[in-house]
């Protein structure tokens, strides 16, 4: 079951339902292409193979028997690239559950329309009607149809996917990256030792939260920044009081983090300060 142009939809056994995003015309044709290349490179030197044994043989030869052993030679190289290409292609989408090398490169693999994974006798099939696809049919019959499928696909029953991301560990207990304008971590702030990891936590929180309206942004940081302010018992003339909140924020972020075991904050991203949604300018010393 597809449910649209680029996704493929399939219901498992159980009654699963799973989506498969389909490899458009343009990434299918640059791993053929990458593909080719490999698949040149076996062809030129199987052919220099051959000549130069078909050449040693008739070193002795009349040159009549040399016209007909070439003649021939001709023959069984474009019958031997022709074995070649399909077990390229059958061999590597056998052993690496639907990719080539070029496929590989692309982020790309061959499932079977039903979403399991295809048999060597359906990778085989695909491989065989690269034969005809070569000679155009396959790219128009990939530009046509809704899932990009080429003459291969049609007759093995698969379509090209791309690859699922995985999902590790790391990536799924991973916290949100933290957003500062500046990581300069300004004068020590006095009363750290009032704050504990839930305070730390919660300054992250926000400082991971860039897409906030611009005067919502700032009502919480106000509101968060005075909570913590009272929490570290600073007398109101202390000059933290004067600082703009997400500043004091920033800071208290920058100084608290080392102290918790935290591996301290994250480096700033190269490209420069965040500027995402609702920043305003910079901070300036």
């Amino acid at each position: 079951m597809n449910t649209g142009y680029d996704t493929q939809r399939v219901t498992t056994a159980d009654n699963v339902g799973i989506s498969f995003r389909v490899a458009g015309v343009a990434t299918r044709l640059t791993a053929a292409l990458l593909d080719l290349l490999v698949l040149g490179c076996l062809l030129v030197i199987v052919s220099l193979l051959v000549i130069a044994i078909a050449a040693a043989s008739t070193g002795n030869s009349s040159e009549t028997n040399t016209i007909i052993v070439f003649s021939l030679l001709g023959d069984l190289l474009f019958a031997a690239w022709v074995i070649i290409a399909v077990l390229y292609f059958t061999v590597s989408e056998a052993i690496s559950g639907g990719k080539t090398l070029g496929k590989s490169a692309m982020g790309i693999r061959v499932i079977r329309v039903d979403g399991g994974t295809a048999t060597i006798g359906e990778y085989f099939l695909r491989s065989l009607a690269y034969i005809v696809d070569l000679f155009g049919v396959g790219v128009i019959l990939m530009f046509f149809h809704p899932q990009s499928r080429r003459l291969g696909d049609l007759v093995a029953g698969t379509v090209v996917v791309r690859e699922r991301t995985p999902v590790t560990l790391l990536t799924a207990t991973a916290p949100a990256p933290v957003y500062l304008r500046t990581n300069d971590p300004g004068p020590g702030i006095d009363g750290l030792t009032h704050l504990s990891e839930h305070e730390l936590s919660a300054v992250r929180t926000f400082l991971s939260r860039p897409g906030l309206p611009p005067t919502q942004r700032a009502d919480l940081a106000g509101r968060l920044a005075a909570r913590l302010l009272d929490r570290m018992e600073l007398p109101p003339g202390a000059p933290e009081r004067m600082w703009p909140p997400e500043l004091f924020l920033e800071r208290l972020f920058l100084q608290l983090a080392p102290r918790a075991d935290t591996g301290g904050p994250p480096p700033l991203p190269a490209s420069g300060p965040y500027t995402g949604p609702g920043a305003p300018p910079p901070w300036t010393p």
